[in-house]
C-alpha cells in the first residue's frame, strides 16, 4: 500500500496503485470498467509528449519490419561503402573509449612528478585532459568524415 504521510508523499507517485485507465466511465452499470486493473502513474501524472509518443519512437518496430530487421541491416552493411564506413564508425567508438581512459590513466600517474599530489587535485585534472581527448577524438573523426570523397563523385572520377 501507498504510504499517505508527509515523508512518502514524493514516493507514492511510483507506488502501483489501482485506477481506471483515461477514457473510462466511473458507472457501476458498465460492465467493461475495471477498477482493480494495475497502471504505473508516473509522478506527472501521464507520460509527457517528448518521451514514448515521439514520432521517432512510434511505430519504430512496425518501420524496422518492413525495412527488412535484422537481415536488412546486415545486407546493407555488405555493400561495400557501408562496410567501410561501418569500420570507421566501430574504430572511433573503440577510440572514444580507450583514448579518454589512457589519458586519463596516464596524467593521473604522471601528475605526481609535476607537482600535483593531492588526490583530488590530481583526478581534476586527469578528468580536464580526459575531456580533452574526447573533444579531439570527436574532430578527427569530423576530419576524416568530411575528407573522405561521396560515391557520387567517386563514380565520376
Amino acid at each position: 500500500r501507498c504510504a499517505t504521510d508527509a515523508l512518502a508523499a514524493s514516493a507514492a507517485a511510483f507506488c502501483l496503485r489501482p485506477r481506471m485507465s483515461t477514457g473510462e466511465a466511473s458507472r457501476d452499470d458498465d460492465a467493461t470498467t475495471s477498477s482493480s486493473e494495475i497502471t504505473f502513474d508516473p509522478p506527472l501524472g501521464k507520460f509527457p509528449p517528448w518521451s514514448f509518443q515521439h514520432p521517432v519512437l512510434v511505430g519504430a518496430s512496425a518501420r524496422w519490419r518492413a525495412g527488412g530487421g535484422s537481415a536488412g541491416l546486415i545486407a546493407l552493411l555488405k555493400d561495400g561503402e557501408n562496410i567501410k564506413a561501418f569500420r570507421t564508425l566501430v574504430r572511433f567508438t573503440g577510440l572514444m573509449v580507450a583514448v579518454p581512459l589512457g589519458v586519463m590513466g596516464g596524467c593521473y600517474a604522471l601528475l605526481p612528478s609535476a607537482g600535483v599530489h593531492r588526490h583530488t587535485d590530481r583526478v581534476l585534472y586527469a578528468g580536464i585532459a580526459a575531456i580533452v581527448a574526447v573533444q579531439a577524438v570527436v574532430v578527427a573523426y569530423l576530419v576524416l568524415a568530411f575528407a573522405e570523397t561521396p560515391p557520387a563523385q567517386k563514380k565520376n572520377q
